[in-house]
């Protein structure tokens, strides 16, 4: 008995020739052998008024069967479809709660304006770079590395439901944003903050000084600070267990994470004397808490909203003349402390919550170029000249 051997079958994804039929009518068939992804191979069929033109839409054809399933994902959606399936996947990765809705806000506000309509296949990394430029050239550097990041993470998710075959965005430009001076409070100036501070009524009204005392005692962030609660505070030992953050999230408000901005943020810190006497005075004076017994609550009783406390904190500080000064600035004065009363680099990235210590000494420690007398004995020897070399060998 002889078996033929029939046809090997195509890998997967693969189309076979190329087939042309002139039709009576004058327009050209082209057909071509597809195994799918169910392992069956199927005729494909694009028809044409020339050769090259049923040839060409048969080939995009091909293209876009080769595309893994994906549910609705595909290389011809565009990217505005491609945001709203990115947002319900963007839900399952362990990203925070803040972290995707910023991305989605970048998405929306700088992304869809730039490539909204082009499809998933035609992100380019030149179109990319493109777009990204003039997001940068309108709206500047920190935009522009949001977009970036925000697009990369959709690319990606493509890439995940065989959409596409790589990420494009990975192989675009980075995008470098200028590094500002890190300018910090000095103990006087922190001082000084915060007489003002308790002298502006409103400011006393919004409940700032205390939060803002809070803030320059420990280091942590506003939502950290508004996340605080009675069962983190151990009032015998002075200390806080920083392991939650106030977050705004889309369709359901404010909301306690319970979990601060990362996993090193989450932190015991020892709370120094003057902060211990000010809750000290908070619940000797019986004011009120806040949902889960917040200590900073808005001046509603409610969560405090970091986004509008931020506003609140802005226009306090240009009242009482410290218009440069931040939030973030009380935490590089935080830093900057620390680093005057000679604390390591890791012991300040652990206060205020840092994964590495490269992030706390590049953005929140100056580099000041300021020597001492044990610097300058080391590097004698270097500095020494010929004769006077000769003479202190003559001295000896």
């Amino acid at each position: 008995m002889i078996f033929r051997m029939g046809r090997p079958p195509l890998p997967l994804g693969c189309s076979g020739r190329i087939d042309f039929h002139h039709d009576v009518s004058g327009r050209v068939r082209a057909r071509a052998r597809f195994r799918d992804w169910d392992g069956s191979t199927r005729p494909v069929t694009r028809w044409g008024a020339s050769r090259q033109e049923a040839r060409t839409r048969l080939s995009v054809a091909l293209a876009e069967r080769a595309q893994l399933p994906a549910g609705d994902w595909a290389a011809t959606l565009t990217v505005d479809a491609a945001v709203v399936l990115w947002r319900a996947d963007l839900d399952d990765t362990p990203l925070a709660p803040a972290t995707r809705q910023l991305y989605a806000a970048a998405a929306r506000l700088y992304v869809q304006p730039a490539l909204g309509r082009l499809r998933l296949r035609e992100l380019t990394v030149a179109v990319i770079d493109r777009a990204l430029a003039g997001v940068r050239a309108g709206l500047g550097p920190q935009r522009a590395r949001a977009a970036r990041r925000a697009l990369s993470s959709l690319c990606a998710a493509a890439v995940r439901h065989g959409a596409l075959g790589h990420n494009p965005v990975r192989d675009s430009r980075p995008i470098r944003c200028p590094r500002r001076r890190v300018r910090a409070l000095t103990a006087q100036e922190a001082a000084d903050l915060q007489v003002r501070l308790r002298a502006d009524p409103a400011a006393v009204r919004l409940d700032l000084p205390d939060l803002v005392q809070f803030m320059l005692g420990t280091g942590v962030r506003i939502g950290e600070a508004a996340a605080v609660r009675d069962a983190v505070l151990d009032h015998d030992a002075g200390t806080v267990h920083i392991n939650a953050t106030v977050v705004r999230v889309h369709g359901a408000g404010l909301q306690i994470q319970p979990r601060p901005k990362t996993l090193a943020s989450e932190r015991i810190l020892a709370l120094p004397a003057p902060i211990r006497e000010m809750l000290a005075a908070r619940r000797a004076q019986g004011l009120p808490r806040g949902p889960g017994g917040v200590v900073f609550s808005s001046p509603t009783g409610q969560l405090r909203d970091p986004s509008n406390t931020q506003a609140d904190l802005r226009a306090a500080l240009d009242r009482i003349g410290y218009a440069w000064v931040t939030s973030h600035v009380f935490r590089k004065t935080v830093a900057s402390r620390l680093d005057d009363a000679g604390f390591s680099i890791r012991h300040i990235a652990d206060q205020l919550g840092h994964a590495r210590p490269s992030t706390t000494l590049d953005h929140y420690l100056g580099r000041r170029a300021i020597t001492t007398a044990d610097f300058a004995d080391a590097l004698d020897d270097l500095a020494t000249t010929g004769p006077q070399r000769a003479r202190s060998v003559a001295a000896l």
